[in-house]
């Protein structure tokens, strides 16, 4: 695969990871993601303004997925203490209630 078919499927990728994000469908943005890494690491200096032009999209797409998932992480977090414990409540009054 030459240069500029490694920055074309890591573009397509790329555009598959924020698609992915916008669903909040963070499995498929990782395993997407995981299959754009050997590309960008394949990727050689020296490329033409047009091809730098998309690699410099693909890292600051990077970035902002990277914040969002931050962002996502932090809030699914709360979400799964809060879960807990109204299990743990839950679970309590069924106990107080057995008495």
């Amino acid at each position: 695969m030459n240069q500029n078919e490694l920055i074309q499927n890591a573009w397509a990728l790329t555009e598959a990871i924020e698609e992915a994000v916008g669903k909040e469908d963070w499995a498929r943005a990782a395993e997407l993601a995981d299959a754009r890494a050997p590309l960008v690491m394949a990727l050689e200096a020296g490329q033409p303004a047009e091809a730098l032009a998309v690699i410099r999209k693909i890292q600051a797409s990077i970035e902002a997925v990277a914040a969002r998932a931050g962002t996502a992480q932090v809030a699914l977090s709360t979400t799964y203490r809060r879960s807990m414990d109204g299990a743990k409540a839950a679970s309590r009054y069924q106990q107080a209630a057995r008495f």
